[in-house]
């Protein structure tokens, strides 16, 4: 029960419309219903299929035959006349056989030793641990693109919110300049600066709507669900940004990462590659037994109990090999060699690549936390900034224009604070997934 209760909980999630889903509830979902990871975990069944058919290849392979024959017109052949008493230099026709004929059989193969099949064996299972780490890494590409959709969800849905609020300040300003203006009491060029502005975040809203569905519905196909599935976000840009602040203290470690683990099993696979070519110059030797019963009549009596049936036995084996191919296993060998060369090479480039990305993350989570910071402070002075000309403009110590000005850059502070957040929880979560990987699940 306690392994069924969380897929009731998450079924709850998936199916209730009202149901609000979190970011780490929109992680789970998409594990589940992303169809990228879907195919990788029936990647993985087909891994164990054919891993399954390749151990059958060594296995005892039995056949069942049967036959039936009828000659509508038996082949004549000539035989010298002599061989029954006749004159010499004259042949006789004769017809060797039956009209009919039936016959049942059955046959075992066994493979005794075949090289190739042994690198094969062990293909098998290098195949089934790629499909595996196929799995993990699509599920961290996954994770990490459900944050970027959540998250993008959440900053197009913060700027709708934004720009309704300043397009109504917007709004209230330009009436009241409108009627100061009809009482003789202010310039035409102060309507006409807010009337810029009004226009400006009239159009900024209807594109920001746009985006905001837009993102909206590239967050329900990273999670899988259909484009017209209600969704409701509970998450906040500024809780996740507040989580992100913590910092990740864990060590990278090199060989749990599995983008190392995958160029590590790179180079088996390389190996396997040079094995198999080594092994071509082996022997293959195959046994098998066969046998069978024939019958023959003129006409088709063979279901009667008189009918008569001659039993066939046999037993052998077959042995192949290789002596000269004109050099080509030879170079076959060599490039397996170069290729396995090859291998380890980036698999010691994925250790540095590894370092470097571990550096570059922990700097870029660093830069974005104080940029947040810088931003949140810019906000707060813009926000300030743009209160004081307002109240100035009204009692006409500012123009128009100063107004405007001031505006424009608490809009350009509000959408960098936003932006902000949004890089920093992306950021941290790349790091995360970098210093915490995932492992199989048992």
């Amino acid at each position: 029960m306690y392994k069924i209760i969380p897929f009731l909980f998450l079924g709850g999630i998936l199916y209730s419309p009202a149901q609000e889903v979190d970011l780490h509830a929109a992680i789970e979902i998409a594990k589940i219903k992303n169809k990228s990871l879907q195919n990788a975990e029936t990647e993985i069944n087909i891994a164990r299929q054919k891993r399954r058919e390749t151990i059958a290849i060594g296995l005892p392979q039995v056949s069942i035959s049967a036959g039936y024959n009828n000659a509508l017109k038996q082949p004549i052949s000539i035989i010298p006349a002599e061989f029954f008493g006749g004159n010499p230099g004259e042949f006789n026709e004769v017809i060797f056989g039956t009209e009919q004929s039936a016959n049942a059989g059955v046959r075992l193969e066994q493979l005794i030793f075949d090289g190739s099949y042994l690198v094969g064996l062990q293909a098998s299972e290098i195949y089934l641990l790629i499909s595996e780490q196929a799995y993990i890494k699509t599920q961290q590409v996954i994770t990490q693109a459900t944050v970027d959709a959540y998250v993008n969800t959440l900053l197009a849905k913060a700027q709708v919110e934004i720009l309704k609020q300043n397009l109504t300040i917007a709004e209230e300003n330009l009436s009241e300049i409108k009627v100061v203006f009809e009482n003789g009491l202010a310039e035409e060029e102060s309507v006409q600066q807010l009337q810029l502005t009004f226009s400006s975040l009239k159009s900024s809203l209807t594109y920001s709507k746009q985006m905001a569905v837009i993102a909206k519905n590239v967050l329900r196909y990273v999670m899988g669900l259909e484009l017209d599935a209600p969704l409701t976000l509970s998450s906040t840009l500024e809780g996740l940004a507040l989580e992100s602040q913590l910092e990740d203290i864990n060590p990278l470690s090199i060989e749990n990462n599995i983008d190392y683990q995958i160029a590590q099993n790179n180079i088996r696979t390389k190996e396997l590659l040079l094995k198999l070519e080594r092994f071509k110059s082996l022997p293959k030797l195959s046994a098998y037994l066969s046998g069978g019963y024939d019958g023959y009549n003129q006409e088709f009596n063979f279901t009667q109990p008189d009918q008569d049936w001659f039993g066939r036995a046999s037993f052998g084996l077959n042995l192949s090999f290789p002596v000269f191919s004109s050099f080509q296993s030879q170079a076959r060998r060599q490039q397996a060699r170069l290729a396995l060369e090859q291998s380890k090479n980036q698999a010691e480039n994925k250790v540095q690549e590894l370092i470097l990305e571990e550096s570059r993350l922990r700097s870029l989570v660093r830069l974005n936390l104080q940029n947040l910071k810088t931003m949140a402070e810019n906000l707060s002075l813009a926000s300030e900034i743009e209160r004081k000309n307002r109240i100035k403009f009204k009692e006409g110590l500012v123009s128009g224009f100063m107004l405007r000005q001031a505006q424009n850059q608490l809009y350009d502070a509000q959408n960098d604070y936003l932006t902000a957040m949004q890089q920093l929880v992306v950021s941290k979560t790349s790091l995360s997934l970098l210093l915490n990987p995932i492992t199989p699940e048992k």
